[in-house]
């Protein structure tokens, strides 16, 4: 039986950009991370490692989950084609591995900050429309 996931791990798979959409019960990946989760694997690397590189993290996604999407992806011709190519044009070096895990973290901070500013967009719309409180200490009315 697959373990559901709780909204904190909701929320948090919905801000990587590996994920194109996380629900309590599934995780969809991007098609950008599905090509290079599999050019990386095309090149040796390990796929908990490639997951863990991405955000996301074993004990929260499960290893079998990362298990069985490797064996689908690998069984999609059109996915490791992209993969191969991918693979072929970027040289195996410790750098290039280093820029693709530092994209990922500027696309997930990017994602996060735009959540970020959604959410302090909600909170200042939830105070304008707030009726205004009188100070503190002051009495209304009272003549």
């Amino acid at each position: 039986m697959k373990r559901r996931f709780t909204q904190a791990e909701v929320y948090y798979l919905n801000t990587l950009p590996a994920v194109e959409r996380a629900s309590m019960d599934r995780i969809t990946y991007s098609r950008d991370f599905q090509v290079r989760c599999m050019a990386q694997y095309l090149r040796g690397n390990g796929p908990t490692s490639i997951f863990a590189s991405a955000g996301l993290n074993p004990k929260i996604v499960g290893s079998k989950r990362i298990e069985r999407a490797i064996a689908r992806w690998k069984a999609d011709p059109q996915i490791m084609l992209e993969a191969q190519s991918f693979a072929n044009e970027a040289a195996a070096d410790q750098r290039d591995l280093l820029v693709i895990s530092q994209s990922m973290t500027i696309a997930w901070l990017e994602k996060k900050v735009m959540d970020l500013q959604k959410q302090i967009q909600s909170v200042k719309q939830h105070e304008a429309e707030r009726p205004s409180m009188p100070a503190h200490g002051v009495l209304i009315g009272l003549e």
